[in-house]
């Protein structure tokens, strides 16, 4: 009986010591990052406790409305960020009530204010938003003077970005701009044109990590696969159907958005770059791009 070259004593030994070898590297890679990682907070300077009037406070923003903001009262250490963009006829007030409802009091809630809608009494004053090339213009000058107004406490790198109906639609439009920066999408009861599934296909390759999909019955069947083909493109995402009724903020949604926040919000890991036991290359995972806050 012929034995084949693979099967061979000699061979399987040098498969074996590739293999060790590819383990201890990705042992020592991941110890030299956690000894960063320590070092880095080590050293990192201790900030007073964040203070402020309120946990929601008006942002001044050169050249649009004021958009509203929840702080993070107390926080002792940089934050990251929420922005959450609300509906057609709504206010960023009430939108920034319900993702700190839904995120937790750790990040800061951006929520631009939008354009007021002229078919509103002056008694019950509403939001909606111009294109989404206006919104975006909005949003950036406004992160801008979030990180201006409050400097160390805000932690640099990608933000949770999410959208109601119209906000949602806009959320869709806006990512794929940055999508390594705006790299986690909450998207509640958007349109399904607004992810295409050619979107589906891009955003997880062009840097996007997790999308939220939340939805009442309208379009139930059309963002479910919307879902399916952003995960199978590599970014992950999941569906949370929110009932039979019309779709709201109050408090069943925002109850079942908080069940799947700790998911959407958790930092990716990369992986560590290492050579397999062939010696090849294996890949790192996606970089996060330069980002849009600075430190």
């Amino acid at each position: 009986m012929v034995r084949r070259a693979c099967e061979s004593p000699s061979s399987s030994a040098a498969f074996l010591r590739l293999a060790l070898l590819s383990a201890l590297l990705a042992c020592g890679a991941c110890k030299h990052e956690r000894s960063k990682t320590l070092d880095e907070q080590a050293h990192r300077p201790k900030l007073a406790p964040l203070k402020a009037d309120s946990w929601l406070v008006d942002l001044d923003v050169p050249g649009f409305g004021k958009s509203a903001l929840a702080v993070p009262l107390g926080a002792k250490a940089p934050r990251p960020i929420v922005i959450a963009l609300h509906g057609s006829a709504d206010r960023p007030e009430w939108a920034c009530a319900a993702l700190r409802s839904i995120a937790g009091p750790a990040p800061f809630v951006l929520c631009p204010r939008g354009v007021p809608r002229a078919d509103f009494a002056s008694t019950d004053v509403r939001y909606t938003f111009g294109s989404a090339d206006d919104t975006a213009r909005e949003l950036r000058a406004a992160l801008a003077e979030l990180k201006r107004r409050y400097d160390v406490y805000v932690a640099p790198g990608p933000v949770v970005f999410s959208g109601f109906e119209l906000g949602a639609d806009q959320v869709a439009f806006i990512a794929p701009q940055e999508p390594a920066f705006f790299s986690r999408l909450l998207l509640i009861e958007p349109s399904p044109a607004s992810w295409s599934t050619s979107q589906a296909a891009l955003f997880g390759p062009a840097g996007g990590q997790r999308v939220l999909f939340a939805f009442g019955p309208t379009h139930r069947a059309e963002l479910s696969l919307r879902a399916v083909l952003t995960s199978r493109a590599g970014a992950e995402s999941r569906s949370v159907f929110l009932g039979e009724g019309a779709v709201t903020l109050e408090a069943p949604t925002r109850q079942l958005l908080s069940q799947n926040w700790a998911w959407l919000a958790a930092p990716v890991k990369p992986l560590v770059s290492m050579v397999n036991p062939v010696g090849n290359a294996v890949s790192a995972g996606r970089p996060i791009a330069p980002e849009l806050v600075e430190q």
